[in-house]
């Protein structure tokens, strides 16, 4: 649907759909296509890492850390607003997972449980860091003057 307003000499389109600062914004009430763009970004910033989670010198504290830092700031960048359902939310989880178990150098076929896995790097699920970005959030909302704009 493209439709046009007119205004000041100036035409303004509209659109289904558009990227800004980073984040998919679209008309449809869904988070699709953001979590699939957050999870695209995620797995280059993740590839990007290689020398650096495969090196034995490093040790897990810091690889973990590394990976909070740059891999799921970069996952969850805005994730307090996404409106997720239980089967959008597998996506990225599975990759977090994928990436834990890389990091700890565990291959698929080693029949370890996601439980161990993030016990051995002290992360918790996806859907727990959300929660909990969504309640510092609101705890901002909450706190800021009722006549200012969030």
């Amino acid at each position: 649907m493209v439709s046009g307003w007119e205004g000041a000499g100036a035409t303004i389109e509209t659109v289904e759909n558009f990227c800004y600062l980073g984040s998919y914004i679209s008309t449809a009430a869904n988070c699709d296509q953001e979590v699939n763009l957050r999870t695209g970004k995620a797995a280059g910033v993740f590839s990007k890492l290689g020398k650096l989670r495969k090196s034995k010198k490093i040790s897990l504290p810091v690889k973990t850390s590394l990976y909070e830092a740059l891999v799921l700031s970069t996952l969850l960048n805005s994730a307090e607003l996404w409106s997720v359902s239980v089967t959008l939310m597998k996506k990225p989880e599975a990759a977090h997972h994928r990436w834990q178990r890389s990091i700890l150098g565990i291959s698929w076929k080693d029949k370890v449980t996601n439980e161990k896995v993030r016990e051995a790097t002290a992360l918790p699920k996806l859907e727990d860091i959300i929660r909990c970005r969504r309640l510092r959030w609101l705890g901002h909302l909450s706190r800021m003057d009722h006549h200012r704009l969030p």
